[in-house]
Order: structure tokens, then sequence, then C-alpha cells
């Protein structure tokens, strides 16, 4: 297992930013609010003064000159934005740079969301609804390991044969390749010990999209995903 790196880009913790003195997360039921107040927090952010419950530092991404927004009820955001096409396959173009990236004949990407899992091949794009419960449905975190390895494995069963794969994860991701938690019970910690030792690329699934969506010269651009929540990659030049 490889956790896919691009020297130019990185992702960044933004679920946990505060704005109207609370975080996003805490928001995110209530949209009105939630975009109110990530407006709020992306002015600060470009600032240099937005600030995270979990003590983070998001002064690298101050100054950033564009921002990109993957998920159609973002179109009303009041902060300066490009919305992406209202498409469920919106990281395809970073599959497709991964893919050349490591020269793939027979390449699968996954795209594991919060709501829907998308199978992406070159010929193809696949959505399967989402199959384990969350929140206080969730399964006890051993069997929801099992039922999230079944899932993805029928997945890559429909792709057919192939010899090299992209997994994108809705977790933030160190380079060691531990996964912070997600609404997916069990899905945390050592990716291997949740799949296994495979030959797959991993990668946070912000930055699977905005890997698809580099800036011109060395502009900062921040690209976000927004829909069950929100994630966040920075192209920071």
């Amino acid at each position: 297992m490889i956790v896919y790196q691009h020297p130019g880009l990185a992702g960044l913790e933004i679920w946990h930013g505060l704005a109207r003195h609370t975080t996003l997360y805490q928001l995110r039921d209530d949209k009105p609010a939630y975009y109110a107040g990530l407006a709020e927090f992306l002015a600060r952010l470009q600032a240099g003064t937005a600030e995270n419950a979990d003590g983070e530092s998001l002064g690298h991404a101050a100054g950033f000159t564009e921002l990109l927004i993957a998920g159609g009820e973002a179109a009303a955001l009041a902060f300066p934005h490009r919305l992406l096409p209202a498409d469920p396959f919106c990281a395809r173009p970073g599959a497709e740079a991964i893919w050349a990236e490591f020269g793939w004949r027979r390449p699968v990407a996954i795209d594991l969301g919060q709501t829907q899992l998308k199978l992406m091949t070159p010929e193809r794009s696949v959505v399967y609804p989402r199959q384990l419960p969350y929140g206080r449905a969730a399964l006890p975190e051993a069997e929801g390991r099992k039922r999230l390895r079944a899932f993805v494995a029928e997945a890559l069963a429909a792709a057919g044969p192939h010899d090299g794969v992209v997994l994108g994860l809705p977790n933030r991701l160190n380079a060691a390749g531990e996964a912070e938690s997600s609404t997916y019970p069990g899905l945390y910690g050592p990716v291997e010990a949740v799949f296994g030792n495979v030959d797959w690329v991993v990668v946070n699934d912000a930055v699977l999209t905005a890997r698809g969506y580099p800036p011109a010269g060395r502009a900062k651009r921040l690209v976000l995903t927004v829909g069950f929540g929100v994630g966040a990659a920075l192209w920071h030049g």
C-alpha cells in the first residue's frame, strides 16, 4: 500500500474550523448557518486568522487566490469561488492523473464517500449507494470493518481485472497510512489493518479531487468538497 503524496498538494483539515462560536461540523445540519459560517471561516483562512478547534495551524493556507468547490449545494456560498460541475464523479480527473503517474494499463479508482461509493475505470463510472449505517445505527467496529471490506471487494469484482487501484477515503491520512475516524465504523488507524496488505494507492478523497485541478503556474488554490461535510486540499505552489 502506498499513501499518495504530491509535492505541491496537501490535505487541509477544516471540518473543525471555528465559525460563529462553534465548529463547521456542529453547524452542518443548519444549511443557511453552515454556509454563512463557512464563508466567514474562508475569509479568515485567506487572511491568515482562521482557527481550528483541534489546535492545528492553518497558516499555510493564508493568501490563497483561487477557490474551487465540488458540490452543487455550495452555489450560494457568499465567498468568491468557482463551482465545479455537479457530478458525483468530480474526482475522476484526479484518478486519471494518478493512473498516469503510476503507468497502470488496467486501472481502477474507488472514491468511498460518506453517502455512496463511486467506482471508476477508463471505460465507465458507477455509483453504489452506501451499505453501512452510521450514527446511532452504526455497526460495531469489527462487523463494520468486515462489511466495509465486502463492500469494496464487491465494487472491485465488478470492475474486472485490474493492475492498480486508487482508493479515496473520507478520512484524514498521515504519511504512515494511518487514518483518522470517519462515519465508517472501524475505518481508522492503519489502513492496512482494515483492508490488508494490498497493492493500492490510498489518498484522502479531497486530495483525490484536487489532484485533477492543478492551478496555472504557482497559484495557491484551495479545493473544497462539499456534501455530507466539507473536505479540503491546498495547492501551495
